[in-house]
């Protein structure tokens, strides 16, 4: 069994009276330990199959349509589960990091161990700070712990987004260009260490992007145009 599989995916954006479809009946399986490329040119439904995958989105209502993880369609859970789905099953690394100004690097990366236990996390602060410590010396930031993002540099900020990614031993990895804000150099030695953390964590990941170099090291590359899925 897969360990994501989505079945005749589809999404349409409203713009005023228009409705735009973005996903046209996309059909993907991901297995367990799997890293998928999913490329494809601005509008094809890149970040949008992602979005539907991590449950930061509802695909469009339809009787056919599923995004099963782990034998469950998460389409039909109800908010507070799909709440934990994200937070514990999930990891996300976006192009443009979103991380919060106001809070320190360790504090940015155990945030995300706070959103997933919620009320229980006093009895797991000392856990979460140590592995958010752990984390971020694995990704060369140990002298930045008590720096705030607008002290880094655009790696060192992508670098703290997968440090909070990674933090609550997500089984999935979705990363939405994860080099696409960087130069070329960085952009390289950030996907160098996401590949070396995924060997050392043996997790899934499903990266978007448009650049063939990031592509070629996937294991499978799924190609996107016009919102289906075509012959890589």
């Amino acid at each position: 069994m897969p360990l994501i599989s989505v079945a005749n995916l589809r999404h349409t954006y409203r713009l005023g009276r228009v409705d735009v479809p973005v996903l046209r009946g996309v059909d993907l399986s991901v297995e367990e330990g799997e890293f998928v490329a999913i490329l494809g040119a601005s509008g094809s439904g890149k970040s949008t199959l992602l979005h539907l995958m991590g449950g930061l989105d509802r695909p469009d209502k339809n009787p056919d349509s599923s995004i099963v993880f782990r034998g469950e369609d998460i389409t039909r859970l109800s908010h507070a589960k799909l709440d934990t789905y994200r937070s514990r099953d999930i990891g996300f690394v976006f192009q443009f990091y979103h991380l919060l100004p106001e809070l320190t690097v360790l504090q940015n990366v155990v945030v995300a161990s706070m959103v997933m236990h919620g009320f229980g996390f006093a009895s797991q602060r000392a856990a979460a700070t140590a592995e958010a410590t752990g984390l971020l010396n694995a990704v060369g930031l140990s002298h930045r712990l008590h720096h705030r993002p607008a002290e880094l540099s655009g790696g060192e900020r992508q670098r703290v987004a997968i440090a909070r990614a990674l933090i609550n031993k997500p089984v999935l990895l979705l990363a939405d260009e994860p080099t696409g804000n960087l130069d070329r150099e960085t952009g390289k030695s950030i996907l160098e260490m996401l590949l070396s953390m995924r060997r050392e964590r043996k997790q899934t990941f499903v990266i978007v992007t448009h650049d063939p170099e990031t592509a070629a090291r996937a294991d499978r590359i799924v190609r996107l145009l016009d919102g289906r899925v075509v012959p890589a």
